[in-house]
């Protein structure tokens, strides 16, 4: 039986939450362990929130919570800041630190990244034996961003485009079949 983990982002804000369950309203819970208090948004509209990414594909549930754990740690850039980048949002105001502090889109991606070249690096079980990772995608320009970066997805990851509707309904086939 496969499994999926999906990666949800507010459209307003660039804030990511990961789950296992289709939406977002089937544990609110994951914005208190996820987002900082000091960032988080007062209330959780579905109709805010949009899927980024679907990872489609892992073989039991203890594979798929071992790379949850591991994706949805606090992630860093793709490419590390320079020292003036690191000046200059040092001398922000706090308000604007703060909506800088929000757009999570990035991390989250390279935090996935790295995480699928690092269980490829440890052989770890939750490396598909059988069946690729399939990971679908809002918009492909994330799968280029992080080549540019110098990450290399590892080969058993496939990349497919995310069909929604309405902006946050899912309508992929493969992803249908997902209890």
């Amino acid at each position: 039986m496969s499994r999926a983990i999906y990666w949800f982002r507010h459209i307003r804000t660039k804030q990511v939450l990961a789950t296992l369950e289709r939406s977002v309203l089937a544990r609110p819970r994951l914005l208190k362990g996820q987002i900082p208090e000091s960032l988080r948004p007062s209330t959780i509209r579905p109709d805010h929130w949009t899927p980024l990414v679907v990872a489609h594909g892992f073989e039991s549930e203890k594979t798929q919570a071992d790379a949850f754990t591991l994706a949805t740690q606090p992630g860093h850039p793709l490419v590390p800041l320079t020292k003036e980048q690191l000046d200059q949002y040092r001398l922000l105001p706090n308000k604007t630190k703060r909506l800088v502090d929000m757009d999570m889109e990035e991390k989250q991606i390279a935090q996935l990244a790295r995480t699928l070249i690092y269980l490829e690096a440890v052989k770890s079980p939750v490396v598909p034996t059988e069946n690729g990772l399939k990971l679908f995608w809002e918009t492909m320009d994330w799968v280029q961003k992080v080549e540019d970066a110098g990450l290399k997805w590892p080969k058993w990851v496939e990349h497919g485009l995310l069909d929604t509707t309405r902006g946050n309904i899912i309508l992929n086939s493969e992803l249908r079949s997902i209890p």
